[in-house]
């Protein structure tokens, strides 16, 4: 189970690196987001890797605990857990005035990492 939580963990990192990292996408977070000012690079990665970890624990266990495995049950599992930050990035859209376009940037970077979380715990657990 450790190891498919690590490498859940490794793998849902480097999807957000490449997806955060692909130019379009960069240019226009950059430009609509506001960062907090003088937060070192490495504590908002070390950030990402501790939600992906948290993300890929609570996977892990949901799927002990039905007793489920396989890949198929871990991305189905991963993809029904993606409406929650899906949900909760609308409210940010509609209370706090995020462009749509920002949110599902990074309701895709979820329901994705979600998916490939669940995949790869079902497939190594």
């Amino acid at each position: 189970m450790i190891l498919a939580i690590a490498a859940a963990t490794v793998a849902s990192f480097v999807w957000s690196a490449v997806l955060y990292g692909a130019p379009p996408v960069a240019a226009y977070v950059q430009r609509h987001s506001t960062p907090r000012p003088g937060l070192p690079t490495a504590v908002q990665m070390a950030a990402v890797l501790t939600r992906s970890l948290v993300a890929a624990c609570l996977v892990a266990g949901l799927m002990h605990a039905a007793g489920w495995s396989g890949t198929a049950a871990g991305a189905i599992l991963g993809l029904a857990l993606g409406v929650l930050p899906t949900a909760i990035l609308s409210g940010a859209v509609v209370h706090e005035g995020i462009p749509v376009a920002l949110a599902g940037i990074h309701s895709l970077d979820w329901v994705v990492k979600l998916a490939v979380i669940g995949t790869l715990v079902g497939a190594l657990a």
